[in-house]
């Protein structure tokens, strides 16, 4: 909140023509400022919501980063003395993002709310009124006038309302007919006795997509909000989450724009006229497990600019945890594991511990039941033991199982709910106790369903594949062994079509170049041949060295791209 003062409320009496003039020079002015709409307002006290903010505060539904004094909430004169006026201003943002970084297997990316997308809205606004206070103050030096952005004594929403730049819905935001609810809003107290405009008369009708939508059921009723649940405060909290919150928020880092999307005054808007608006995608939709390493300073330099900085980075790195708990990706166990056990706050370890039993393995049950023994904080023991109990009663997983015809034999294909985790060769019935075994070291007490609906699409681009018509593969992967073994079989995937690689080649591409003999090690455990080409590895003197489904299937698999490559003539 920020105050001028010049003379007093009784000099500015009696001159309301001059107030109307003034008044129609801001609106003339005020896009030229960075304000999008502007409104006036009076500054009468806002009895009407006395009530409700009494109600909410004895039912529990404030999220404690209000104005603790609900009195100076619903009366501007404790902020400004003798106010005369409020004016009210809105800044549209945008809501859509172009070319917005996809978050893929290894890589997944969390989502910032619309409203932190550029740059921090509370530097955007206090400028926008800096230099509507400098105009105003230059037509009348007496003026007094007191600025107030989100943390401010009083209600945005009720301020905006009232001068008339939207209608309060029922998602809790002021609507504009213009901009939708893609609005910052800001205000000014003044001794200036501006004539109110009208509030907007539209309203939602019959819609309830908000209430319908909220994932938390944080929105109790028409324009009534319980912030406790409200996801957009409960990924600003610090402490330790419940389970149903955690479920819910996804894969969101700050904020949550759900009842805003849905909401059909908001179809087809999104404002992108402000440049220092437009988010920064690498900002916008983050790196999971980069941002799970940044120090204070590192986390300043990549969020400072944006509204989501406030509160830490202790707040992201939690909600970045959480979401890889709920992308179930596997390729965060190891750096998980690390936080369960090495972080120094309990928050992050218990929360790790959440998302390892969410992703689930062996390899995290047995982690977790290690951290269980020289764990020293009881709310992290207690999550440690909840997540251990989880684990080891989970149900068990529905594993599907299906065979093919290909030219190499009949080929076994198994498909977790995740995506295609083993090819055998030949027929279910010859690798049943093989695959079982697997079954058992990476799914323990999971039950195999014959399904060929469930391996439809692998089955078809296999068949692609052998018939000439496709030399990439678009398939979801569920790759299960260690953190070295997923490595190699990641780099196999970028050995091109009909291209051959040596073991020394991909020991050097994952970084380990003396790694070689774990390199062939890992390349024979390769649990989805052909998909991932461990058929492409060769020895560094051109010998096709060893092959899972023996040398002649390596060697008919070799010949076939090359037919294919070479032999038609064309490129596909």
């Amino acid at each position: 909140m920020a105050t001028t003062e010049n003379g007093t409320a009784g000099s500015l009496a009696g001159k309301l023509p001059i107030w109307a003039e003034l008044k129609q020079e801001i609106v003339a002015i005020a896009p030229s400022l960075g304000i999008d709409d502007i409104g006036f307002a009076s500054a009468d006290p806002f009895l009407s919501l006395k009530s409700i903010l009494l109600e909410h505060r004895a039912k529990g539904y404030e999220s404690g980063f209000e104005e603790p004094d609900i009195e100076k909430r619903v009366h501007p004169e404790l902020s400004l003395e003798q106010p005369a006026s409020l004016i009210s201003i809105a800044v549209a943002y945008p809501s859509k993002m172009d070319n917005p970084p996809k978050s893929e297997p290894g890589k997944r990316r969390g989502i910032l709310a619309r409203s932190a997308w550029g740059q921090d809205y509370h530097h955007v606004l206090r400028a926008a009124m800096a230099k509507l206070e400098e105009f105003i103050l230059s037509r009348v030096p007496e003026a007094r006038l007191v600025n107030m952005v989100d943390t401010g004594a009083l209600v945005d929403r009720a301020v905006a309302e009232r001068a008339g730049i939207g209608f309060s819905g029922k998602n809790c935001a002021i609507i504009s007919p213009k901009w939708g609810s893609w609005i910052y809003l800001g205000e000014l107290i003044t001794n200036i006795p501006f004539s109110p405009d009208t509030p907007v008369t539209e309203g939602c009708g019959e819609c309830t997509k908000c209430l319908d939508a909220c994932p938390t059921g944080a929105l109790i009723g028409p324009g009534q909000l319980n912030a406790q649940r409200c996801i957009s405060f409960l990924t600003q909290t610090k402490g330790f989450l419940e389970e149903e919150f955690m479920l819910k928020i996804g894969n969101r880092l700050y904020g949550c724009d759900t009842c805003q999307i849905v909401c059909p005054k908001n179809k087809g808007k999104s404002w992108n006229h402000r440049p220092e608006l437009q988010p920064e995608p690498e900002v916008a939709k983050p790196l999971l497990l980069p941002l799970l390493d940044m120090s204070n300073r590192e986390f300043k330099e990549t969020f400072g600019s944006s509204a989501a900085s406030w509160r830490g980075k202790k707040p992201m790195q939690r909600n970045a945890v959480i979401a890889l708990g709920n992308f179930k990706d596997r390729d965060s166990v190891p750096k998980l594991i690390d936080i369960m056990q090495n972080d120094p706050r309990p928050v992050m370890r218990g929360t790790a511990a959440w998302s390892l039993s969410r992703i689930g393995g062996e390899e995290a049950l047995e982690a977790i039941n290690r951290a269980i023994t020289t764990e020293q904080d009881a709310e992290v023991l207690e999550r440690l033991k909840t997540a251990y109990e989880k684990l080891n009663g989970a149900e068990a997983e529905v594993l599907y199982y299906d065979e093919m015809d290909s030219v190499i034999g009949k080929l076994t294909l198994v498909t977790s709910t995740r995506g295609l985790c083993h090819i055998e060769f030949g027929p279910y019935s010859d690798c049943s106790d093989v695959l079982n075994r697997w079954v058992q070291r990476y799914y323990k007490g999971s039950q195999m369903v014959a399904s060929k609906e469930a391996l439809s699409t692998a089955s078809r681009q296999l068949k692609e594949y052998f018939a000439g018509e496709r030399r990439q593969f678009d398939l979801r992967l569920d790759l299960q062994g260690s953190e070295f073994q997923r490595k190699v079989w990641n780099a196999l995937l970028t050995i091109p079509y009909v291209e051959t690689a040596s073991y020394k080649d991909i020991a050097e591409m994952i970084g380990q170049p003396k790694a070689v003999r774990a390199v062939g090690g890992a390349n024979n455990k390769n649990p989805i041949p052909i998909i991932v080409p461990c058929h492409r590895v060769i020895g560094s003197n051109g010998s096709l060295v060893g092959y899972g489904g023996g040398l002649s299937i390596k060697e008919s698999l070799l010949s076939l791209e090359r037919n294919m490559e070479y032999g038609s003539g064309q490129d596909q």
